[in-house]
């Protein structure tokens, strides 16, 4: 954001407008609905001053509870839990200035949120293959080139479908494509969001403060953010960020200038899908991760590059080939399908595969390639209840006959009086 550049979030209570960004403080305008509050929070590095410009504000600062009328102000000192509360019918707005050394979304601890959003008390989300599956939801693109329509998915995946990760996509495209490639019409231009298949990509892509702004929303909501990056440069920006893992898709998994890149300078996993890629070809992948000694932060993918691809096509005994011959040498083995349905997914589970990702849209009938291979709420949902379920399901009995057993063996078994 520049300094005269005004830039509208939106919250679960409401928006906040940043109006004024200098060295080392911003001015914001914060509007909070009716009836709702922001979380119980602190922050470490910066102070804040408030000044209610509209309606009453309730206010609690350590362990006082206060009311502010209009033109009334306060302070907020840096590690002071603090909170603003609208118990009115009528709008909020305070004007809000931060000083210090942080003065972004990341210097936020929570405490206590209505909203469902992840506090202090609340383990870090992390990614564990060992113990349960990892559901990726792929946003990919399919936000359309609009942030608000991004945030809206992030929520939906994370509190109501319940998956893992959410994963974005950050490509160069001067670096990765050809002039002749930039400046071709689209294949499909009934899809297209520009004159040229480069303009196209131009609309759908995020700059780096973009993806700066859905990484802040993943915490909120209590997910992990992630992203497919296609070239050097992306990779490089989205590094800058320092997410939990990286992706690369099928297209880019052979650019080993990126691949080395990110093996001596991202600490995060790595997560690779071998669409379009031939046995020699993923073995060298693998053989740099092991030169690099960097093969137990890899997760290699079965997947069968098409959108949507047949059941024919989707061949899930390669995640059994996969785990064979790689998993001794790599993290896990994951699935990427492009399929129609949910029941494959569960099959992939059974077979190995420890991530499960699908392309995830709000409606699939929306403009974009991308949408009629991918799941909308309600099925992504489902996959990630049966998947987690089938996980449950997949043990030996722990001994011959279980508790849950010996209650109906002892209603219902019968005995011959004879011995056989």
């Amino acid at each position: 954001m520049g300094k005269d550049e005004k830039q509208t979030v939106k919250k679960p209570w409401g928006c906040y407008e940043n109006v004024y960004l200098g060295d080392g403080y911003l001015v914001k305008i914060i509007t909070v609905m009716p009836r709702q509050s922001l979380s119980l929070q602190n922050h470490d590095y910066r102070s804040e001053h408030w000044i209610v410009l509209e309606g009453t504000a309730e206010v609690i600062v350590a362990d006082e509870r206060k009311i502010l009328l209009e033109n009334e102000s306060i302070d907020i000192s840096p590690k002071v839990l603090h909170r603003i509360i609208n118990n009115s019918v009528s709008v909020l707005k305070i004007l809000e200035i931060q000083h210090g050394q942080k003065i972004d979304e990341s210097d936020i601890v929570r405490f206590k949120d209505i909203y469902g959003r992840k506090t202090f008390y609340d383990r870090r989300r992390s990614i564990d293959m060992l113990n349960e599956p990892v559901v990726i939801a792929e946003i990919g693109c399919n936000h359309k080139g609009d942030m608000d329509v991004a945030c809206e998915m992030i929520k939906v995946a994370a509190q109501f479908c319940k998956v893992d990760v959410v994963k974005f996509q950050k490509r160069n495209n001067r670096e990765l494509f050809t002039p002749e490639e930039y400046n071709a019409p689209h294949p499909n231009p009934i899809h297209s969001y520009g004159a040229t298949y480069g303009e196209h990509r131009d609309f759908l892509e995020f700059n780096l403060d973009q993806h700066k702004q859905l990484k802040a929303w993943c915490d909120e909501w209590g997910v992990v953010y992630s992203c497919s990056v296609w070239d050097t440069t992306s990779a490089k920006e989205i590094a800058s960020l320092s997410p939990n893992l990286m992706k690369i898709p099928s297209a880019s998994n052979l650019d080993f200038p990126m691949l080395n890149y990110l093996c001596d300078d991202f600490p995060g996993e790595i997560h690779i899908s071998l669409g379009m890629t031939n046995h020699e070809e993923e073995e060298k992948i693998v053989k740099l991760f092991e030169t690099k000694k960097r093969n137990k932060d890899l997760v290699i993918y079965s997947c069968t590059s098409g959108y949507p691809v047949p059941f024919e096509d989707i061949c899930l005994y390669e995640i059994r080939r996969l785990n064979e011959k790689y998993s001794s040498k790599v993290k896990a083995i994951g699935f990427s399908g492009h399929h129609l349905g949910i029941a494959v997914d569960v099959a992939a589970l059974t077979l190995g595969a420890k991530c499960l990702e699908r392309h995830f849209t709000l409606d699939r009938t929306w403009k974009g390639t991308d949408h009629a291979a991918s799941l909308e709420p309600d099925g992504l949902r489902r996959l990630v209840r049966d998947v987690k379920n089938t996980k449950k399901a997949l043990d030996y009995k722990k001994k011959e006959i279980l508790d849950i057993e010996d209650i109906q063996r002892k209603k219902l078994k019968r005995f011959s009086k004879a011995e056989v």
